[in-house]
């Protein structure tokens, strides 16, 4: 790896993105998904995994890494981020009645606004969103 794909939290050039990039990433993601009927941005999305971002993330120049090491978050890493830990927050509601789904939006969103702008799921896979652009 070039030294330009390695962040550390030492590197200057290192900004985590913020809330509302995230936030429209959500959103773009959603509105893309919804374009393409999902198979588009589905597609899509297993090439760019491999790059650490979201079809919404290459758009707007955001990037998964691997918070230990610094790289682009892996395949691996990105399929259990935005597959895995979804569809278990889905199932979780489903027996809820909803309420597991709300838990885990509030709880995203208080761990967004700790020191190092991270959520639970970033936590929970090791990783940060930084913002390239």
């Amino acid at each position: 790896m070039t030294q330009e794909n390695t962040y550390s939290s030492n590197d200057m050039n290192l900004r985590y993105a913020s809330f509302q990039h995230r936030l429209g990433a959500i959103v773009l993601d959603a509105t893309l998904m919804i374009l393409t009927l999902g198979i588009g941005w589905l597609i899509w999305s297993f090439i760019v995994w491999g790059e650490g971002q979201t079809p919404a993330k290459k758009i707007l120049k955001l990037r998964t890494i691997n918070f230990t090491n610094g790289r682009p978050a892996t395949w691996g890493h990105m399929g259990i981020r935005e597959g895995l830990i979804p569809i278990s927050v889905s199932i979780a509601s489903t027996i809820t009645g909803g309420l597991a789904y709300i838990a885990w939006i509030i709880v995203e969103i208080v761990f967004y606004f700790t020191k190092s702008q991270r959520t639970f799921r970033d936590y929970w896979v090791k990783t940060a969103v930084v913002n390239e652009a």
